[in-house]
């Protein structure tokens, strides 16, 4: 079977072409298409055995399920997620839709930057009723669609136990983001001294014996020396956080089956993380043999969820760069999580790290489809907003926000035409941000937002090259002279 061939089959049906996404393998054909609002998989050739469809007009047209999925991978390498190891610049595009890659890969445009497709949390797995194995076939089928072949990774993020990572791994993620908050002693950061020695002293010998001698009377790297009040405090508030982040590596490192990207999430904490938690960790990790390709640090300032940085800009810089000198000596990236919007640290960041970080995105892409939506469909953005503030309490179960619904200008007071304006107003896009997996359980909501989707897909794509297109030219300005 050849392209030419193929094409010609294709002529003679009803089917709409992806034409970036033709290709051959294997004397094998293949091409995304749609019927209607239905996208499919048209297959042909030797290896179309290997898909589930059915016949038409020569052709076999497959539904985009996971096994199908499997299969294409297998016949196109390039659609399967691979580390991101020794990429400098480095970027998560949380999908929750499935719907988002195309536009995530062209808001890249030129720039070298290895993008991780396929990123999503349990809690995000939870709310949308999807799996690892979903959202890897989404992407999968996304990055066919478009014909990019430069490699993208699947990160299971905030991943807390063993169980969690062996589900990740066996679901085909090529990167886990361990997340230590359950381990990490958040209160104690507050506790008075008396306290902290009293919880020290109650700790095994090794331990104590262990931290005292690496650390105190030490002139050490960056941070230089530590009181033994300062040693004291960190080891009760990381240790154990530290131990669980080692026996979850060697656990990786055991089961394993291709590389695996390591990041330690840090940020998940009530406090700052300060430059000499950072570098204990660090160097923790770092002497039991373990060099992460990301550290999460809490960094200074508000990284809330759909809206600009809050703080101390000055302050954030400051603190940035010696995170970057920490990340610098032990030799990973710093990642900076809830990245999506926050504008006005990127020029630091990107300037800082010289291009070599890790940031995540992720519900900025749900709130540019609600754009979307508010744009072509204003009856349903109207019903869907009202729903949103109305169970914002509810929402608040998973996500900290600090905006107030009664800076929310009245919806009934507005026209139509206004409707995309409340996606840039932190107060509606927080309330909104947070409400995604409340209104993709409501029927009502659910058949009409993806029929809207589907339908208005060029829109979408375009208004995430704008707005993600947004973080990238910011965070890469200094980077790619």
């Amino acid at each position: 079977m050849t392209i030419d061939q193929f094409r010609a089959l294709l002529s003679n049906t009803d089917l709409f072409v992806y034409e970036r996404s033709v290709d051959e393998a294997e004397n094998t054909v293949a091409a995304l298409v749609r019927r209607g609002l239905e996208k499919l998989l048209a297959v042909a050739g030797e290896r179309a055995e290997t898909f589930a469809g059915t016949e038409e007009n020569g052709l076999k047209l497959c539904p985009l399920t996971n096994e199908n999925a499997k299969a294409l991978m297998a016949l196109f390498p390039y659609t399967k997620p691979a580390s991101h190891k020794g990429h400098q610049f480095t970027m998560g595009f949380g999908d929750r839709l499935g719907l988002a890659t195309p536009g995530h890969i062209r808001a890249l445009g030129d720039h070298d930057i290895y993008p991780v497709l396929a990123q999503q949390s349990i809690r995000e797995l939870n709310l949308t009723h999807r799996t690892f194995g979903d959202v890897i076939s989404a992407a999968a089928f996304n990055v066919f669609q478009e014909g990019y072949k430069k490699g993208y990774g699947a990160d299971g993020d905030h991943l807390k136990t063993k169980d969690e990572i062996q589900y990740a791994l066996e679901s085909g993620c090529t990167m886990v983001t361990l997340d230590c908050s359950e381990h990490i002693h958040q209160q104690a950061v507050t506790f008075p001294q008396e306290g902290i020695d009293a919880l020290y002293t109650a700790l095994p010998e090794a331990v104590r014996a262990h931290y005292e001698g690496v650390y105190l009377d030490k002139d050490l790297p960056v941070i230089g020396a530590l009181s033994a009040e300062e040693l004291r405090r960190i080891v009760i508030v990381f240790h154990e956080g530290i131990e669980h982040a080692v026996d979850c590596y060697r656990y990786i490192d055991e089961i394993k089956t291709v590389p695996v990207d390591f990041e330690l999430s840090i940020d998940e904490t009530l406090t700052i993380t300060t430059p000499a938690e950072h570098f204990v960790v660090g160097n923790e990790l770092h002497d039991a043999g373990i060099t992460p390709i990301s550290v999460a640090p809490h960094f200074s300032g508000a990284f809330e969820k759909g809206i600009e940085y809050a703080g101390d800009l000055n302050a954030f810089a400051r603190d940035f760069v010696v995170h970057q000198q920490i990340a610098d000596h032990f030799g990973y990236k710093l990642s900076l999580h809830s990245g999506s919007d926050k504008f006005a640290v990127f020029s630091t960041v990107g300037r800082v790290t010289k291009g070599h970080v890790h940031v995540k995105t992720a519900g900025t892409s749900w709130l540019e489809a609600m754009r979307v939506v508010a744009e072509a469909d204003p009856d349903l953005y109207r019903k869907a907003h009202k729903f949103a503030i109305e169970h914002r309490p509810e929402a608040e179960r998973y996500y900290h926000v600090s905006t107030n619904v009664a800076d929310i200008p009245n919806i009934d007071l507005e026209n139509d035409a206004y409707l995309p304006e409340y996606m840039n107003l932190p107060a509606a896009r927080q309330t909104v941000h947070i409400a995604y997996g409340l209104l993709l359980d409501e029927a009502w909501f659910h058949d009409a937002f993806f029929a809207v989707m589907a339908a208005h897909e060029e829109d979408y794509y375009a208004a995430l090259v704008k707005h993600l297109g947004k973080h990238v030219r910011i965070l890469t300005a200094e980077t790619d002279v």
